[in-house]
């Protein structure tokens, strides 16, 4: 942890202005730097053949020199005189202090004295009644009492004095303790205050040598060091420690019947909890600042018109969606009034997950309750078909949202836990990347590859993040705006998009593809799901590849890229656990079609990891917890609505109308059009939303079509799903990367990069799949 926020976390809040102003020193130094290095030439090769650390250090120096040019006032020339200032200051506040807390000590032992004699002062004055003597009087046990003339009152007042000093006495002792107590934490902290600052100059006297010193500035740690020692002599500790060894005795005496060994403890315990609590105020007081700062950078609009028009554009869609609700409801467009009511249901939800004015998964929670209130379930067991009471209907949509779906889900997302968690997936990558070379076009297709694979296995929301986490060493050593960081995000977003559609588990639309696919017989097995799409997202990776190096031609600016260090650390037993349970998930995965007399579904398979890391050790309750429910609820919502558009009766109208217009058309025009459709549908909207409103239309009419092939047309319309990804609101990978922000707080990439290189690499994966996917389709899934 650098210093700056170890002094954050150990500083007493209380006296969190008087310690050393380490930022500032550090800023003096390297202000000073700047001034004395400006104006000299670093020499730097011909463009072509700058590295990346070159780049690094010219960058850094450019920053340097701005900050001297732009906040220079105020500086001072001697840095040993900053020193002295803040020595001086710590060193006034310290005395300060010290003297209050060595007479807080003396009151404290004072107090002690009082408390202490009280019962024996108590016991002398039990014969008499309060307020009957002098002060004096109770000094002396010999003084006869005085005569009341009433026995009986005379004992009742005397008891009453006994327990009122009792009652008094205890309140004193309890106050005494709190009072120690906080001398005790107070004198600590103090001490603790001396060893914290002297650490800072040290490491601010070492900043300065290291800095400074390579510039002819004379080295101030050996010279200027035991002037800060000589500020806090010894006699000093010595009169804080022996205040503090004073007061464990007192506390002892007081609250511990006179054993110190358990004072100290009592006392210790005290100031560890003091110390957790102050460590916790500090961090969610930080976490409090960055929640404001991100609040007010968010809410932050501009007066006007369109000010107005941001701030309100969540209700304006949502009484968009309304309107659409009550339009559909109210005009007669079938006949039926479960299709027409289950019309107005898909629009408006249709409309609130295309424009998230709702969170997503807030959406699909309202798809059951509708689908129930508006009775769209249809009874279709007897020879007409009836709608479904409420009961009824209620039973059926909420089984349909727990398939087989949610359970790949939780099963992927236990794999994907457990690799983030044990750093399996990061050594993978970055083992892949050290072995490439270091030229910038292969650096960049490396890193894409493995954003692919990472995708395949740990689904294409988490590997875009994992990737981003990998590429900052190489991020870092490059320029603001470099032609080759914005390769470097844009790829891996691209590249995760392609990997989405790599595997049954690699995107939300995948699983949904998997159980459109499954309607009325088995689904696709993932041998043939792995024979189609690997081929396609290996050459639309080459593809986007192309197309980055046309457009940035980071190869052109860069010479080279520094390699990631490879780790030589052992593979514990728990990663080996993890990849033998994750690799045997897969295989069964891999075996569905060979196994599904024995296990049904690959649903069920999926139980396996989550039980054998949870169940084991491997995974807790707080990485259940993290899991991204979001997407599961989005996943149940979906399968609740093609359940309702299904059971109405809506799908099939839908269907045949579509069939209508197509009847004449082949399975490869049909495939067409429809990826067509997607591509369109899908770069304006998220991928998981478009197919779950497009991928059970696609199933039906293929399903009816003269010469049907259902399964080959939902998985070329699902692998064109995450083929689009023109805009930045097109899929998730997409949605990180426009997010992920330089040191300085710029964006690495705008709308404008992903229309000039995803807008053609989606037309030309548009075109791979229905010309190279096909005919692999054709092979695999059948003729």
């Amino acid at each position: 942890m650098k210093f700056s926020h170890a002094l954050k976390f150990n500083a007493n809040s209380a006296w969190k202005d008087h310690y050393i102003n380490y930022n500032r020193l550090k800023k003096l130094i390297y202000r000073k730097e700047a001034e004395e290095t400006k104006g000299l030439s670093l020499n730097f090769p011909d463009v072509a053949n700058r590295t990346s650390i070159d780049l690094e250090r010219q960058d850094m120096l450019e920053r340097q020199v701005s900050m001297a040019l732009e906040g220079g006032h105020g500086v001072e020339d001697d840095l040993e005189k900053a020193f002295d200032s803040e020595l001086l200051r710590i060193v006034q506040f310290y005395q300060k202090k010290e003297a209050e807390l060595l007479e807080g000590a003396e009151e404290l032992e004072r107090l002690e004295r009082q408390v202490r004699s009280s019962p024996g002062r108590a016991s002398q004055t039990l014969t008499a009644p309060a307020g009957r003597r002098s002060s004096g009087a109770h000094d002396d046990p010999e003084q006869p009492l005085l005569d009341t003339g009433n026995e009986a009152e005379e004992l009742a007042e005397q008891s009453r004095f006994w327990a009122q000093n009792a009652v008094n006495v205890r309140i004193a002792r309890e106050k005494l303790r709190d009072k120690l107590q906080e001398q005790f934490v107070d004198l600590q902290a103090l001490v603790d205050f001396v060893e914290v600052n002297r650490t800072g100059f040290r490491k601010a006297l070492k900043k300065h040598d290291k800095v400074l010193g390579p510039l002819g500035h004379p080295k101030l740690l050996a010279t200027y060091f035991p002037k800060v020692e000589a500020s806090f002599p010894e006699k000093h500790r010595l009169r804080v420690q022996d205040a503090i060894d004073r007061l464990v005795r007192l506390y002892g005496n007081v609250c511990c019947q006179g054993s110190i060994e358990l004072a100290e403890l009592e006392l210790k315990s005290e100031l560890r909890s003091q110390l957790k609590l102050e460590r916790t105020t500090v961090w969610k007081d930080m976490v409090e600042r960055e929640r404001k700062g991100h609040s007010a950078t968010v809410e932050d609009f501009a007066p006007g018109l369109t000010s107005w028009l941001q701030r309100n554009r969540q209700y304006f869609m949502i009484l968009l969606a309304a309107i659409a609700f009550a339009v559909l409801l109210a005009v007669p467009i079938f006949e039926d009034a479960p299709k027409q009511n289950c019309l107005a249901l898909l629009a408006a939800v249709s409309i609130l997950w295309c424009t998230e004015a709702l969170p997503l998964y807030v959406t699909s929670m309202l798809v059951p309750l509708l689908a129930v209130v508006l009775r769209v379930m249809m009874d279709d067991s007897g020879k007409t078909p009836q709608r479904k009471s409420a009961p009824d209907a209620a039973d059926a949509i909420l089984k349909s949202m727990f398939s087989q779906t949610i359970m790949l889900l939780l099963g992927g997302f236990a794999i994907a836990s457990a690799f983030t968690k044990h750093f399996i997936a990061k050594r993978m990558a970055t083992w892949v990347l050290s072995k490439v070379s270091s030229k910038p076009q292969y650096v960049l297709l490396a890193n894409m590859l493995v954003a692919t694979f990472a995708s395949m296995w740990i689904t294409n929301v988490a590997a875009p993040v994992l990737c981003f986490s990998l590429l900052q060493p190489i991020l870092r050593t490059l320029p603001s705006g470099h032609s080759f960081a914005k390769s470097l995000v844009l790829g891996i977003a691209l590249a995760s998009n392609l990997g989405g559609m790599t595997s049954p588990i690699s995107s939300p639309q995948n699983i949904f593809a998997i159980q459109e696919m499954g309607r009325g017989g088995n689904s696709v097995s993932w041998l043939s799901w792995f024979a189609v799409a690997l081929p396609i997202a290996f050459v639309g990776n080459l593809i986007c590849w192309g197309a980055l190096l046309t457009v940035y031609r980071p190869n052109k600016t860069l010479k080279e890229v520094r390699r990631l260090p490879d780790t030589t650390d052992p593979i514990t037993w728990k990663q080996a656990y993890v990849i033998f349970i994750a690799l045997g998930t897969v295989a069964l995965w891999c075996a569905n079609s060979a196994l599904d007399k024995y296990v049904g579904q690959m649903g069920i398979v999926a139980i396996i990891p989550m039980v054998f890391f949870f169940g084991f050790g491997l995974l807790n309750k707080d990485d259940f917890n993290n899991q991204l429910w979001n997407v599961v609820m989005l996943a149940m919502g979906g399968s609740a609505l093609g359940e309702a558009v299904k059971s109405s009766g809506l799908l099939s109208a839908i269907a045949h109308g579509i069939q209508d217009l197509i009847i004449d058309y082949g399975t490869w025009e049909v495939l067409a059009i429809f990826c067509a459709l997607v591509l369109v549908a899908t770069t304006f909207i998220s991928h998981t939303v478009g197919a779950m409103v497009i991928l059970p239309i696609v199933q039906a009419v293929g399903a009816d079509m003269s010469d049907p092939h259902p399964k080959l047309l939902v998985m070329g319309a699902a692998l064109m799903c995450s083929g689009a990804m023109g805009l930045p609101v097109s899929g998730f990978p997409n949605m990180n990367a426009i997010a992920l922000e330089d040191q300085t707080g710029k964006p690495y990439l705008t709308t404008l990069d992903f229309l000039r290189v995803g807008v053609p690499c989606s037309v030309a994966t548009y075109f791979l799949v229905v010309s190279v996917g096909y005919v692999i389709m054709r092979f695999f899934i059948g003729w």
